[in-house]
Parts: C-alpha cells; sequence; structure tokens
C-alpha cells in the first residue's frame, strides 16, 4: 500500500501545473547558475598566479550548482509538501484515506516516499550537468556523488518536516509558510545565537551537517543526524494522524 501511496503522489505533482511549475523553474535557476559558474571557472583559474590557489572543475562547479540548489531548498520543499496532508484536509478525504485498509505509517511514509522521488530528480539532473562535462576534463566522481548525497539526505529531512507541518494544518498555504518558517530556522540555527551556544546549536544545524558532506567527506555522524531528524518528523506525523483518526 505504501508504494500505491507513493506513485498515487508522484502522479499527482505530475498531473498539475505546480510540479511542472517547479521543475522548470527549478532547472532555469541551477542551468543558469551552472553556465556562470563554468565560465567563472577559467577566469579565475587562469588569473591564479599560484598551484596552490586552483581547484579542480568538479569541486567549483559542485560548490557552486550544489550550493543554489540546498538554499532553493527552502521554497521548493514547502512548496512541494503543502498539499500532502492539508490538502486531503481541506477537501475532507483525509477520512476516507484513514478509514481504508492501510495503517498510518503506510500513509505517511507513502506520501514521504513520493515527495522523495519527485525531488530526487532535480538531483539527478544536477549530477548530470556535471557529468556532461566528462568528454572534456577529468570528473572527481566521488566527491561529487559524495556532495549529490549530501544534498539529498538534506533533501529528505527538509521534507519529512515539511509532511509533518502540512499534517496540522488544512491550509496549504499556510502549511508551505509554517515549512518555509521552520526550516529557515533548523537549517540557519548556528547563526541565530551567540558564540556561548554556538556547539550545541552547531549541532542542530542541517546546513553544518550538509557542509560537512559538501566537503566530499562520508562522516557516518551527519548521516546518522539527518536520519534521526527525518524520523523524529515521520513518528510525529505518525502520531498526529493516529490522534486524528482516535478522536474522529
Amino acid at each position: 500500500m505504501m508504494l500505491i501511496i507513493a506513485r498515487k503522489e508522484l502522479r499527482s505533482l505530475f498531473a498539475t501545473p505546480m510540479g511542472w511549475l517547479i521543475l522548470g523553474i527549478f532547472q532555469a535557476i541551477v542551468g543558469t547558475y551552472y553556465s556562470l559558474s563554468f565560465n567563472q571557472y577559467f577566469e579565475i583559474m587562469h588569473s591564479a598566479q599560484w598551484q596552490v590557489q586552483r581547484i579542480g572543475m568538479t569541486q567549483f562547479m559542485a560548490e557552486g550548482v550544489f550550493g543554489v540548489a540546498a538554499i532553493l531548498m527552502l521554497l521548493v520543499v514547502p512548496l512541494v509538501s503543502m498539499k500532502l496532508v492539508s490538502e486531503e484536509r481541506k477537501n475532507q478525504t483525509l477520512v476516507l484515506l484513514m478509514s481504508a485498509p492501510l495503517s498510518i505509517s503506510e500513509l505517511i511514509l507513502g506520501k514521504l516516499l513520493g515527495m522523495v522521488l519527485f525531488l530526487s530528480l532535480l538531483i539527478i539532473s544536477m549530477v548530470g550537468m556535471i557529468a556532461m562535462l566528462l568528454p572534456w576534463t577529468e570528473i572527481d566522481l566521488p566527491y561529487l556523488l559524495t556532495h549529490a548525497f549530501g544534498l539529498w539526505l538534506l533533501m529528505v529531512a527538509s521534507s519529512a518536516l515539511g509532511l509533518y507541518i502540512s499534517c496540522l494544518t488544512a491550509q496549504p498555504l499556510l502549511a508551505a509558510f509554517g515549512s518555509m518558517s521552520a526550516l529557515s530556522v533548523c537549517m540557519l540555527l548556528d547563526k541565530f545565537f551567540s558564540d556561548d551556544h554556538q556547539a550545541l546549536f552547531h549541532a542542530l544545524s542541517l546546513m553544518q551537517h550538509y557542509r560537512q558532506l559538501s566537503l566530499g567527506m562520508l562522516n557516518s555522524r551527519d548521516i546518522l543526524f539527518f536520519m534521526l531528524f527525518a524520523l523524529f518528523f515521520v513518528l510525529l506525523a505518525i502520531h498526529r494522524l493516529e490522534a486524528d483518526r482516535r478522536h474522529g
């Protein structure tokens, strides 16, 4: 049943103009930044006087393209997640879903999986953009894949948070605003407080853990953080809908 729900969510995203609009705008912004980064690389490397100042094209392009994509996730994730549950609640179809022969866990995981599959297409397209340079230059594939994996983990964690926010309201726009606000705090948590609390908020900041992976270093602590973050909000979403089912 979980796969059926995921397929339904994925199909609904492609069946509406919103899904295609998100894909188109995202690709346009990332593609523009990709072209600018490509031109800037040769300008910067040409002016570099010392060998130590030179960096590989893979690192330069990935930092630019994936960096702007991580910022765009603040907009893309809330726009995709806002209708997952809130629209079901608004259209009064959530009661029908909860009375169907499937568990709340299957419902939540299916909706999350459908959203993750949709957003994964964006990350795959960015990897493809940089991989297109392979005929002309050497690509550091381990670095590229590690960076992409870090962005994917960030996207999964953000999606779980957006899904939970969508469970709290029957208004998709309110869910989008709430998700955007919550994601902004979680991503930039280490920037909001003084140095006395820096260590704690560094450990809880989504962007801080993403930065480690963006350096091409696979760290089990960072991976575990994203997994636990996503699991926490998935469990909260399940608990919320279970409470709705119990109280009618």
